[in-house]
């Protein structure tokens, strides 16, 4: 509403009546009411709002601010899972050559060649790299579950990016039952493909995903399951047996073929722990070249409007020039008429002499 000042009193006219007001959103002689535009809040107001209780006690929902992916480097993870897979192939193959051993002189033994000095230092071998092996897996796991995590998360990042599972299963896959057969092959295969920065170019082909990624769980899966059967075949009973009887021949029989299979077990857990660190290589490669997309700006072509030497940006003629005539190139319409020049001014004429 129109306000003007009557002896001290501010008073607004209204627009549907024209009638004097006091009242800045209402008129009291229509009760037309004006639009009144929003105010910004205050700042008790925005207090007030984003307080955990309001007046008397009573709880307010506080809006809660989920914070977007944050692109974070696979470098140091994959150095580190480059050190611990390749000391965890060392102790298996050194674990390997251990339950070999003593699966050779448990056979001597069943042949009646038995030597009790050696089968203690074929324990003592066992135990100790059957140990390391078991530390160094462990580190490796850990290391490895981090740095799965940390590439799913990153790929969201990377358009298009299509993922079947969550970012929560790059975790949750690895220990819950059944679903761990699965899920991180998966997981695996969807990172690799949308983290490859040339697949888009390919129309989605990545090629050698499939053979590596499936060697490096086929063997991993069959290490774990060769090892849980040769360690659960072994006889309980028959250690304490008379030598020559069948209980002890059957026990030292199963001593031989759970040591022969964790032997294999460890082999295979050693071409396991080589593709992994090809599978790791692979996409950490994939994910650094992104990284350095999002730092490092592209090269601009000379044809790029900002380039220097653009066109737009080269220095202009500085004296005037007629106008081009004729079709434009690439045009079907007629050509235009060429513009006239305009005639010359005619010559001024001379002044008369002065009169001496």
């Amino acid at each position: 509403m129109p306000r003007t000042v009557d002896g001290g009193y501010e008073l607004v006219l209204c627009s549907a009546c024209g009638a004097r007001s006091t009242l800045p959103d209402r008129c009291t002689n229509c009760g037309h009411r004006e639009y009144a535009p929003p105010t910004a809040p205050t700042d008790a107001a925005l207090d007030a709002r984003f307080a955990r209780f309001g007046p008397a006690g009573t709880p307010v929902r506080v809006p809660r601010l989920r914070p977007g992916p944050i692109f974070r480097s696979l470098r140091g993870p994959a150095i580190a899972l480059y050190v611990l897979l390749g000391v965890t192939a060392v102790a298996c193959l050194l674990a390997a050559i251990a339950f070999f051993h003593r699966a050779s002189l448990v056979d001597q033994l069943l042949r009646s060649k038995w030597s009790a000095p050696d089968a203690d230092g074929a324990n003592h071998s066992i135990a100790v790299w059957w140990g390391l092996a078991t530390l160094a897996m462990v580190a490796s796991a850990v290391v490895f579950v981090v740095w799965f995590h940390r590439a799913r998360r990153n790929v969201e990042l990377f358009p298009p990016s299509v993922q079947r599972l969550s970012g929560g299963w790059a975790i949750g896959g690895w220990f819950c039952p059944v679903v761990n057969l699965w899920f991180p092959p998966l997981i695996a295969h969807d990172i690799w493909k949308a983290s490859d920065p040339r697949a888009p170019m390919r129309g989605g082909a990545t090629p050698g995903r499939h053979p590596l990624l499936w060697a490096w769980w086929s063997t991993y899966l069959a290490a774990n399951v060769v090892l849980a059967v040769g360690l659960t075949g072994r006889e309980s009973d028959g250690g304490d047996a008379m030598t020559g009887s069948d209980a002890w021949v059957a026990y030292h029989e199963s001593y031989r073929t759970a040591d022969t299979a964790a032997g294999w077990a460890f082999l295979l857990m050693i071409i396991a722990a080589g593709t992994a660190i090809a599978v790791v290589a692979r996409i950490t490669g994939f994910q650094i070249e992104r990284e350095y997309a999002f730092l490092v700006p592209p090269t601009m072509h000379p044809a790029h409007p900002m380039h220097p030497m653009h066109t737009l940006y080269a220095a202009q003629p500085t004296h005037p020039e007629v106008a081009p005539s004729g079709p434009v190139p690439g045009s079907t319409q007629p050509a235009a008429p060429p513009i006239p020049r305009q005639p010359p001014p005619p010559p001024r004429p001379k002044d008369p002499p002065a009169p001496l």
